[in-house]
């Protein structure tokens, strides 16, 4: 056996963490069949599971998301064997459709749904109380408070499950799920079954003459499920004849123990919340004067005491909120207003450190690409505070376009304001307004570049184009009356190369585009100095939104960004509508063949699966192809130029297109040669400020790479300007 969560030692003990005890519970108990989706925080049950398959005889599967890796389960479950399916939260929803069904068909082997919430949401764009859900799907639910219950919930839900022939949902916590405690082991039951499938169709098909008179089974054996729960060795009560009574769920239940002399009142802690067990509340509640409710987020509990015309003390009495996690500290305050212990004191406080906003790793695949979209249209900037008003950009422009000299010749003007010296030029604006004052049409926008083009032959000079501009960047050549507008000089602006200073730099834009995201480590480009995303709503939703935008009448092209694993899980639904409705969207593929921000788990593209079997590779291009894509582009996103060509490209064409960014994720490669600065560094700030590696830092003057960090990637060298970064020597 490769891992001590699987060791055949009953009543020895083990540090397992709340997934790993669920793994441990969920093999004790038998079963055959584990399928999941990754998702933080319940993740590690699958892998632990996937660790020791091959020792306990199990197979585990990563799914293609969470309804697949249900229906998995619940096939294996419809042949008598056990099994088990876990999913964070949100997954939950995907897969909904087949467990509210579930309920109804029932289950042949027993079958727990684990279900990791995640309040004060670490890793998850939303928060939920599975709790409720339970309730909407009517099927039982055990709440586990610590790593133990966990483990012996999980073993003792396949029993109940059997008993009622009922799916049970299994709810932890980010704490529980994640937190490490000291657990005891049981023993594994050896079960003997052989997979057989009973085809009485009347069970199974859930067409409305069936599904409704499975439904009032459904209720029958909630009826029994409310028995079980009224009894449950998990709804435990510690009656120390006090006045005060505290029911409590999960793991705030714990924290109120570990801040309260616990002799000094009466305790019940509910495991099996659902179906309620409303009469050992009602029993519990007899024996004291005064009742407090502890639990995170909603208030179910209170909800369903409220019911039984119990009084009762909860959030509102306490001042806990139905927003995030609780903390001891936050629960010792809460009861301190009851006068039950006195508030914390000395609370500790965070030291007074930098933030530290989550961020792409140094080399990841996805800030160069993002980097890529974001200088589709570009303009020249200038550091005010490096610009000294020499005005030599202007002669720089003037000799290059015109040949001469002469500043009123130049694309690009130098002015002083308020003791401010500072350089400006066309901004390529979205939608310029210089464009559409233009009664001659005779300057267009040009999509793929965002420049502005003058038709000189239908140009005259009637200056309309000087007034529109927002930031005074136009002027009119002083012969010809034309306008002159700056044309980046094919994309190397001699005013750039030639500014004594480094006051000017060659930058792309952040806002000059919609792009509707996703769930992945790409979502990090949302946040500065990349700022290339605008929308993250749920696997897969990416897609779907940019085809809402343009169907609402947006005219431009919209992008939508999607990672590989999230393609297969949510995104080829919305890649087949954006076809078959005819929206102009470009996708872009992620494709760094791994759930990175999980933890690096397979995906079908990466040729294998969760227990190491070698697989096909599937071919993102082709899916693309075979769904109606006909504009598919497969990039380096490391090769800039490359990148840029093909997103331009993209926004020529007319319809739906995909563009795939395919590299491995740096984690999983070696590390190539780290990069430095050169002595030739002007400190022009591009690398820190619009490429963002967080290996890269401005120190003074000049830019500096920490080796340490450096992954070696090399895209640093593409985005320097001035050729002030090479291999170190």
């Amino acid at each position: 056996m490769t891992t001590k969560i699987f060791e055949d030692k009953p009543g020895s003990y083990a540090l397992l963490n709340g997934d790993e005890a669920v793994a441990r519970g969920a093999t004790q108990a038998g079963i055959k069949v584990a399928a999941a989706y990754p998702g933080t925080p319940s993740t590690e049950i699958l892998e632990a599971l996937a660790e020791g398959a091959k020792d306990l005889d199990i197979y585990a599967e990563w799914s293609i998301n969470e309804i697949v890796a249900a229906e998995v389960a619940i096939g294996a479950s419809m042949t008598g064997v056990r099994a088990i399916t876990s999913m964070k939260h949100v997954g939950l929803n995907v897969a909904a459709d087949a467990i509210m069904t579930a309920a109804y068909t029932g289950i042949e082997g027993g079958l727990v749904i684990v279900v990791c919430d995640d309040p004060a949401l670490h890793s998850s764009q939303n928060e939920q109380d599975t709790r409720y859900f339970a309730v909407h799907a009517k099927l039982p639910l055990l709440d586990a408070g610590n790593p133990q219950e966990a483990l012996d919930m999980a073993h003792k839900a396949y029993e109940i499950s059997e008993k009622l022939r009922l799916p049970i949902i299994l709810r932890l916590t980010t704490r529980v799920a994640h937190g490490k405690a000291r657990v005891k082991l049981g023993e594994f039951q050896r079960l003997e079954r052989k997979p057989e499938f009973d085809k009485d169709s009347t069970k199974w098909v859930m067409v409305p003459a069936n599904a409704i008179r499975q439904h009032r089974v459904l209720e029958s054996k909630l009826s029994e499920a409310k028995k079980e729960s009224e009894n449950s060795q998990f709804n435990l009560v510690e009656d120390n004849a006090s006045d005060i009574g505290i029911i409590g769920s999960g793991v705030g239940y714990y924290y109120a123990r570990s801040v309260l002399d616990t002799s000094e009142f009466s305790w019940l802690k509910l495991g099996f919340v659902y179906p309620f067990p409303s009469e050992l509340i009602k029993t519990f509640a007899s024996k004291v004067k005064k009742l407090i409710v502890i639990e995170e987020l909603r208030p179910y509990i209170e909800e369903n005491i409220a019911g039984l015309k119990i009084d009762f003390m909860g959030k509102n009495e306490l001042g806990l909120e139905e927003i995030g996690e609780f903390t001891p500290d936050k629960i010792r305050t809460a009861l301190a207003k009851l006068h039950l212990t006195t508030k914390p004191e000395n609370l500790q406080q965070p030291p007074n450190l930098p933030p530290r906003p989550p961020v792409l790793c140094p080399g990841c695949t996805h800030r160069a690409f993002y980097y890529a979209l974001n200088r589709i249209h570009q303009s020249v900037h200038c550091e005010n505070d490096k610009c000294v008003g020499c005005s030599i950009c202007e002669y720089a422009c003037s000799f290059e376009k015109e040949g001469i000299f002469n500043p009123l010749k130049s694309r690009i003007r130098t002015a002083r304001i308020n003791a401010t010296n500072l350089a400006f030029t066309c901004r390529a604006c979205i939608d310029a307004p210089c464009v559409k004052a233009c009664p001659q049409e005779a300057l267009t926008q040009s999509k793929q570049t965002g420049l502005i083009k003058v038709d000189e032959a239908k140009c005259i000079g009637c200056d309309w184009c000087i007034e529109a501009c927002p930031h005074g960047a136009l002027n009119l050549h002083p012969t010809t009356h034309k306008p002159l507008i700056c044309d980046l000089c094919n994309g190397k602006p001699k005013c750039v190369s030639l500014c004594p200073e480094s006051a000017l730099s060659l930058r792309g834009k952040t806002d000059d585009k919609i792009v509707a995201g996703d769930i992945g480590c790409y979502t990090l480009g949302f946040l500065p100095p990349l700022k290339a995303m605008q929308t993250c709503l749920c696997m897969g939703g990416g897609i779907s939104q940019a085809a809402g935008m343009i169907h609402a009448g947006v005219k431009d092209k919209v992008f939508a960004v999607i990672g590989d694993s999230t393609l297969f899980h949510g995104g080829m639904p919305g890649l087949l509508n954006i076809v078959y409705n005819k929206a102009n969207v470009c996708v872009i593929v992620m494709d760094n063949s791994i759930v990175a921000m999980t933890g690096h788990q397979p995906t079908p593209g990466s040729g294998k699966t969760a227990m190491g079997q070698n697989a096909k590779t599937i071919n993102i291009e082709s899916i693309a192809q075979a769904v109606g894509i006909e504009k598919v582009i497969t990039v380096d996103p490391y090769d800039l130029e490359t990148s840029i060509q093909a997103l331009r490209e993209a926004i020529s064409y007319e319809g739906p297109s995909v563009i795939i960014a395919k590299r491995s994720c740096p984690l999983l490669i070696q590390r190539g040669p780290p990069r430095e600065i050169k002595k030739s560094c002007n400190g022009c700030k591009v690398c820190t400020e619009t490429f963002g590696c967080p290996a890269i830092n401005q120190t003074g003057s000049k830019a500096e790479i920490d080796t340490a960090l450096c992954r070696g990637c090399g895209v640093c060298e593409e985005v320097c300007p001035f050729d002030a970064i090479g291999r170190k020597k």
